[in-house]
């Protein structure tokens, strides 16, 4: 009887714990990113609707955690503090504390510029001042230049006010994002400029799940149930 008490003791010393990490809750951190991303109340936007999505497939309540910018997100999906930024991009420093699932097709890069500066292609970016929001990563030419003078900014909505007062020359964001701030800012000296990628592979925006995450499932749980709502256009369709 004693050697079962002690047993019943230790299972339940063990098994606690791994039940206190699960949560019915799903935690995204989320900053301002138009047209992707608006704060609340209430947080809407084309990942908002993508996240409550994944909630929904994951069987949990979406909690939105508001963030002034990715990186601080970023941090945030290190500590476990979240389970997920959507529209995360794959790099080397990030895979020791994140794993990620397909979310959608990823659109194409634009160059946001005054109109007077030149710039028609990749190597036209040199000699020019570009700002870059931080913790943002955009396709490997780009994130692996040494030989470009980039500039933390906040966000690109800074960005492009910095380029109004031409304290930068410019800023890279995808070609939704900068339709929608410039239409919304009435910048009719600023153009954009399509930038060809090398790296035709990373055509896919992701998912980024913390390694420490509380949704109670194994990491080939999520990926393998993201990955076939992605298959299925599930996250697609929300964009409408």
């Amino acid at each position: 009887m004693y050697l079962k008490k002690i047993a019943a003791f230790l299972l339940l010393f063990f098994v606690t714990p791994l039940c206190l990490a699960k949560s019915d809750s799903m935690f995204a951190c989320i900053d301002d990113y138009p047209p992707y991303q608006f704060l609340g109340p209430p947080a809407h936007g084309i990942h908002i609707n993508a996240l409550k999505e994944l909630a929904q497939i994951f069987n949990k309540r979406i909690r939105f955690i508001e963030s002034p910018n990715i990186a601080r997100c970023v941090r945030m999906l290190k500590n476990g503090e979240v389970d997920v930024i959507a529209g995360l991009n794959i790099n080397n420093k990030r895979e020791e504390f994140a794993f990620y699932a397909p979310y959608k097709i990823e659109e194409m890069h634009v160059v946001i510029s005054n109109k007077s500066v030149e710039i028609n292609d990749y190597q036209s970016l040199q000699g020019k001042i570009i700002g870059v929001p931080r913790g943002t990563t955009y396709f490997k030419k780009f994130n692996n230049d040494s030989t470009l003078e980039k500039i933390p900014i906040p966000n690109v909505r800074v960005g492009i006010k910095l380029i109004a007062r031409q304290r930068i020359d410019a800023i890279i964001t995808s070609s939704i994002v900068a339709d929608k701030l410039l239409a919304d800012m009435n910048h009719l000296l600023l153009k954009t400029t399509v930038i060809e990628k090398d790296d035709n592979n990373e055509k896919v925006s992701y998912f980024g799940f913390s390694k420490l995450n509380k949704l109670g499932l194994s990491q080939n749980e999520i990926t393998d149930q993201t990955t076939q709502a992605f298959k299925q256009g599930r996250f697609v369709d929300n964009e409408k």
